[in-house]
């Protein structure tokens, strides 16, 4: 008899999550979770760096360092794996400043060491605009790492997320 009342609530409370889960919007879950792309245009990375950045701007600085810890474990490790293989096989990082729409797509598949490498710099800064100079300090750090990660300027070229780290924290360690 117990089973079966067991049973029964199991199935009932597994009922209702899926009606709650399936009224549920996809905007609802994404609100919840920054690590998921509300936008068809952008993947799940890219939607998480972006995310950080217009906090950022926004001076949203804590919201922004929310943003990027939750979903960093996702992104992070792999993109500094591929970091660490460019550095032992001593590849040159991408150009900076305009390039050709040849060297732009090539750039853009390198999108997990871009958006990582953004996120970074949001956070970092955002630690920084918050007076939490250790822990800028730190992810100014694992920014510089991801030295060959960009970010795309709306003006119409490639900056170094890492190359701003590097001048920032120099700041704070000079």
């Amino acid at each position: 008899m117990k089973n079966t009342i067991l049973l029964v609530t199991l199935t009932v409370t597994a009922f209702f999550s899926n009606v709650i889960f399936a009224n549920s919007s996809a905007k609802d879950l994404a609100l919840k979770n920054s690590c998921i792309s509300t936008n068809p245009e952008l993947g799940d990375s890219a939607y998480w760096a972006v995310t950080a950045i217009e906090q950022f701007a926004e001076k949203k600085f804590s919201n922004a360092i929310e943003t990027v810890d939750t979903c960093f474990h996702q992104w992070g490790p792999e993109a500094g794996q591929k970091q660490k293989v460019m550095n032992r096989k001593n590849k040159v990082c991408p150009p900076i400043g305009k390039v050709s729409s040849r060297k732009k797509r090539k750039i853009d598949k390198n999108y997990l060491m871009n958006d990582v490498s953004m996120a970074l710099w949001a956070k970092a800064r955002s630690q920084h605009e918050l007076g939490q100079l250790d822990a800028a300090i730190k992810t100014y750090g694992q920014c510089v790492y991801m030295a060959c990660g960009r970010a795309w300027d709306p003006k119409g070229w490639f900056w170094s997320p890492a190359l701003d780290c590097a001048e920032q924290v120099r700041e704070l360690i000079d």
